[in-house]
């Protein structure tokens, strides 16, 4: 039982493993800037944790039997039967749903920093631009540009 536990964690983790290289290649292909990336980011948790529900959703002892977690366990500690079946798909489902609470559990908080930072990005801008305009109106005039035909 205990061998199935630390399976299903490790297969897991692997699968995080990967998720993140993806999601950081994604990120780091596209050159975005900080409040986007972490977006991305979340958006990538959130998908991790709605793969796992689905998948745990649709485990059955068969696909147990046929599937990958079934080959890393060495044939001597394998679960024997049919209630060794239903422990190993017990097992692999709840691993995978308490790894789908933490992923979105990431996703939240990446979304919340995202949100924060892009509310400090948008301050600084602000107060970089009234030192700008402050600079300016001490060395020469500046001109309103008045547009007659809103913008779009």
């Amino acid at each position: 039982m205990e061998r199935c536990r630390e399976t299903a964690f490790c297969l897991t983790l692997w699968y995080a493993v990967l998720t993140i290289v993806v999601g950081v290649l994604a990120i780091a292909l596209h050159d975005l800037d900080r409040s986007t990336a972490l977006l991305v980011a979340a958006n990538f948790a959130l998908l991790f944790a709605l793969v796992l529900m689905a998948r745990a959703a649709r485990l059955t002892d068969i696909s147990i039997l046929r599937g990958e977690f079934w080959r890393i366990l060495p044939p001597s500690e394998r679960p024997r039967g049919e209630a060794g079946a239903q422990i190993a798909r017990r097992t692999l489902r709840e691993t995978w749903l308490r790894f789908a609470k933490g992923a979105a559990a990431v996703a939240i908080v990446l979304s919340s920093v995202a949100l924060l930072s892009n509310g400090a990005d948008r301050r600084t801008a602000r107060a970089q631009g009234i030192t700008e305009a402050t600079v300016r109106s001490d060395l020469a005039p500046t001109y309103r540009v008045v547009r007659l035909l809103p913008m779009n």
